[in-house]
């Protein structure tokens, strides 16, 4: 863990996990103005909005350095996350009277509201700022002089931690000695939290695998992170592995089977770490998830309701190391209670966009619920 830390705090000013540094978003904390970080590691607050609430994403990527396709502005205010701005800019081409192109970009500035951000519990909310509790995670920001992490438990603000450049100095000398006695723990185990935060979201969208009609394929459900999550309804902070456990932690990858049009989760593992060639793995019992309900080492997965699909491909050696899938064709899946109602199975080169009027009107339908 302390090669972990050290490695964290040399690349803690910048977004390692992304090839292109992302546009940040904005907190107003204390009357000053700070840069927050986002990526794949540390999505934005509002990104997660979308994600867990199954909501349609309303946002487009407008550049490699904004993937998320926004920018939020955020404040604090008595120990609570605010959403109080969502800025997009748009851009335009057209011609002039010479007939030369013209490229304009403007931004404009939106409520919350216009996106139907919505809060919990309305109460929170401070006119038009919407208080974030949907959001539990760490927010990292930086101004001039120092870095500042807030850890968030459902919008509120359970701990902060303010970094100058000699606190970072001060614990990489102390991750030498063989000592944890010192002044500077409580920051030293932000940087822990932070760490395995960013590991979790890191590893959220590997694809689960399931097992059927003699084929492995690759299973997930619209949020594209694995459907154990859903057993807890999609609420990062009571899966028991999370960030917040610091002896084992990990976002959940899991493997599955069909038996009888009945889905069953037979194998968790924990996915983390920060490398682009190698993912770290743990195993982890089915008892240590669920009391009950395990037979033949298998769990009938009765929490499982909507629309899901199954990708058939071909994994190969890419560019760089990377592994890349080139799907051959998908299923679709509508499941109730754990029992797959309907399934339509179609090649990867079929028509999304413009599907052939001869489709199963079932098919039809499921694609369009899916997107």
């Amino acid at each position: 863990m302390k090669k972990v830390i050290v490695v964290l705090i040399a690349l803690t000013c910048s977004n390692f996990v992304n090839a292109t540094e992302q546009v940040p978003d904005y907190l107003y904390y204390n009357s000053k103005k700070l840069t927050l970080d986002t990526g794949w590691g540390h999505p934005s607050p509002l990104q997660t909005y979308y994600y867990q609430n199954d909501i349609e994403y309303p946002f487009r990527m407008l550049s490699t350095a904004n993937y998320r396709g926004h920018v939020a502005i955020w404040e604090i205010v008595d120990d609570k996350l605010y959403l109080k701005e969502i800025t997009i800019k748009t851009f335009s081409f057209e011609e002039d009277e010479e007939g030369f192109v013209v490229f304009t970009d403007e931004t404009n500035s939106f409520l919350p509201k216009k996106y139907h951000v919505k809060s919990k519990n309305d109460e929170n909310n401070k006119n038009d700022a919407v208080f974030a509790d949907w959001f539990s995670g760490v927010i990292t920001c930086r101004d001039n002089e120092n870095s500042y992490y807030f850890y968030v438990r459902y919008g509120e603000v359970k701990n902060l931690q303010i970094f100058s450049e000699k606190d970072y100095k001060k614990i990489r000398k102390i991750l030498k000695r063989k000592t944890a006695k010192y002044k500077l723990m409580d920051k030293y185990l932000m940087l822990v939290l932070n760490e395995n935060y960013i590991s979790y979201y890191f590893r959220l969208y590997e694809n689960d695998e399931i097992f059927l009609n003699d084929k492995n394929g690759r299973f997930r459900n619209k949020r594209e992170y694995s459907p154990l999550l859903e057993f807890y309804s999609n609420d990062h902070m009571k899966f028991p592995y999370n960030w917040e456990n610091l002896e084992k932690n990990g976002a959940p990858n899991c493997k599955w089977s069909i038996t009888d049009n009945s889905i069953y989760l037979e194998k968790v593992q924990l996915f983390s770490g920060l490398g682009f060639f190698e993912i770290e793995k743990d195993s982890i019992g089915l008892n240590s998830l669920f009391d009950d309900n395990i037979s033949n080492d298998k769990v009938f997965a009765n929490w499982l309701n909507g629309i899901y699909i199954i990708e058939y491909g071909i994994e190969e050696e890419g560019e760089y190391g990377y592994k890349e899938f080139s799907p051959t064709e998908y299923t679709y899946l509508r499941v109730k209670d754990g029992i797959i109602q309907e399934s339509y199975t179609v090649p990867s080169d079929f028509n999304f966009e413009n599907i052939p009027e001869a489709t199963d009107p079932g098919l039809k339908r499921i694609i369009d619920e899916f997107k």
